[in-house]
């Protein structure tokens, strides 16, 4: 599968794909952008429109905006379609999607370098408690880094990382 050529939504600039999940990175601004229209968000992600008091853990500039992802309520941001919430929010969710999913397993492509854990350097501050996330690969099916904070359990998701989990092989 080819990449279409993208500019950067903030400056004009050819970008360069990040990965999996549809994210792509501007090195001459270093703003992340979704190639994905939110209305098509592979994760299923709606927003509201509301910002929420959080900005957002990977976009500089931006507030997180009150919004859903199924019944459950998020913070998500609209420019790189991250995605916030609690531990056991994100248990039920994943767990709910899985026993629902009908379409084929994918595993898709994965570079540890673009997908795996954030280093040391770049770990996300919990916008909750301002401790550093711990960033780490995920335990159950997908091969997806998620970024969890163990003080006040938040969950970091980028984009994409819901669905790779969802449609990974394994016992649904």
């Amino acid at each position: 599968m080819e990449d279409k050529a993208m500019n950067c939504g903030s400056c004009g600039a050819p970008v360069t794909r990040m990965g999996r999940s549809g994210r792509y990175y501007c090195e001459y601004c270093e703003c992340e952008a979704v190639a994905t229209p939110l209305n098509d968000s592979v994760d299923g992600l709606v927003l509201t429109g509301t910002q929420a008091e959080t900005p957002c853990l990977t976009c500089d500039h931006t507030q997180l905006e009150l919004g859903s992802l199924g019944k459950y309520p998020i913070q998500g941001c609209r420019r790189c379609q991250g995605v916030l919430l609690n531990r056991s929010t994100f248990a039920r969710l994943i767990r709910e999607r899985r026993e629902s999913y009908e379409g084929p397993d994918r595993t898709g492509e994965f570079d540890p370098a673009l997908d795996g854990p954030r280093d040391h350097h770049s770990r996300l501050t919990c916008p909750k408690c301002r401790t550093l996330m711990d960033s780490f690969f995920y335990a159950g099916p997908g091969r997806v880094a998620i970024d969890s904070c163990g003080r006040c359990e938040s969950v970091w998701l980028d984009c994409g990382e819901i669905s790779s989990i969802t449609e990974a092989p394994g016992l649904r």
